[in-house]
């Protein structure tokens, strides 16, 4: 939708605005929880409402700062404790890396939808409440949802192939701390959805290297994770959540 003015948008169009947003992010399938539920039937747990989003700036400029190890290593596990819910209680999570990783790109599809979204919006439509808190939500549940299979991924690979997954992860962190301290609203494409892409780009890779039993598998994860962590911590700084 493309607004010639600075006005509000008129009621009309302004809720034709949000119905056709809610319909694009419901289209994308897999994780995407406009609805509440993704296609398996998941019903994701959110604990706190997300604040409005009338601009974007200020939460890359809190982003655009020196990450220590140890702070991101905590942010890091607290994604994985909240993408915990996105796998079925009633079951064991796959075993087989390439199976995890695959479970994981429907919700990727959905991460990069939303995080595209998110900075197409309008301001005018951006600012109502009830979007940001769909849009960040799904953010947050598919980013965290997918850095949790990921990791069980990495973890998974590393048992067969006799590697330490935790030397991997400090690799990711320092990834994410670089990339971090460059964040920008103004690059082409903007932070947050080029680590959605990139995340989604380095799991594909990863299935392929996997396939073929290469033994860079754990290069790609480790790049994924690192773009998954930084948009998980892009959601912490934009909900306040420490």
């Amino acid at each position: 939708m493309v607004v010639t003015h600075k006005q509000q948008v008129p009621g009309v169009a302004r809720e034709a605005s949000l119905a056709l947003t809610r319909e694009s992010l419901r289209s994308a399938g897999g994780a995407c929880l406009v609805s509440g539920r993704d296609s398996a039937g998941w019903r994701p747990t959110v604990t706190a409402p997300h604040p409005t989003l009338s601009c974007l700036d200020p939460i890359y400029r809190r982003l655009a700062r020196s990450w220590p190890a140890d702070e991101l290593a905590s942010h890091y596990q607290a994604a994985y404790q909240r993408g915990t819910a996105d796998l079925p209680a009633d079951e064991q999570p796959p075993d087989r890396p390439i199976t995890l990783l695959a479970t994981a790109m429907p919700r990727l599809i959905s991460l990069v939808v939303a995080a595209n979204v998110l900075h197409l919006l309008p301001e005018p439509v951006r600012d109502d409440a009830g979007l940001a808190s769909e849009l960040l939500t799904t953010v947050d549940t598919t980013a965290t949802g997918s850095l949790h299979r990921c990791h069980l991924a990495l973890c998974a690979d590393g048992q067969s192939r006799g590697y330490d997954s935790d030397d991997w992860l400090v690799l990711a962190y320092d990834q994410a701390a670089d990339w971090l301290k460059r964040a920008s609203p103004t690059t082409h494409p903007p932070a947050l959805i080029d680590h959605a892409q990139q995340a989604g780009r380095f799991a594909a890779v990863a299935i392929g290297l996997l396939d073929r039993d290469a033994a860079s598998v754990p290069e790609a994860l480790t790049d994924c994770l690192g773009h998954l962590l930084s948009v998980c911590v892009f959601a912490d700084a934009a909900t306040d959540r420490q």
